[in-house]
């Protein structure tokens, strides 16, 4: 359960430090280097048929995350992010070695969940539901991809 709580507040911390706005023109990188896992990206904006004004919207909330997020750590903590994952280091491991406290664990959660909140606020039924589809789709591929005891 404590692995589970730290792979979420790692991957929210992530987002925070490479969140980039959604660009209307988004294209994907085929340069960018694949995971070994091959996991399917989450759905785009235009997949997402997601409008100007909830671009916006999601845009000024991620915005605010990030900046939320980064005035929880020192600035210890965010340069040894920063330096790590421009090096290329796994985030999972980044986010373990920074320590964070008790304190800090639970202002990171209740910021991303916030955040996630609002965005959800912002997106249509059928937005919601081809999200949804997609994070099942992650979590059957996380179960297969665990060692059988």
């Amino acid at each position: 359960m404590k692995l589970k709580k730290l792979s979420l507040l790692a991957g929210a911390i992530a987002v925070a430090f490479s969140i980039t706005p959604l660009a209307v023109n988004a294209q994907v990188n085929n340069k960018a280097p694949q995971r070994v896992s091959q996991a399917k990206r989450p759905p785009s904006p235009s997949e997402l048929k997601l409008t100007q004004e909830q671009m916006k919207q999601i845009n000024e909330i991620l915005s605010n995350r990030s900046t939320q997020m980064q005035n929880v750590l020192t600035q210890q903590q965010r340069q040894k992010i920063q330096t790590d994952l421009k090096a290329g280091k796994n985030p999972r491991e980044v986010f373990a070695s920074i320590d964070l406290s008790k304190q800090q664990e639970g202002q990171l959660r209740t910021i991303a969940l916030n955040s996630q909140k609002r965005i959800e606020a912002v997106l249509t039924t059928e937005q919601k539901n081809k999200i949804k589809k997609w994070q099942a789709e992650q979590q059957g591929q996380r179960q297969q991809q665990q060692p059988k005891k």
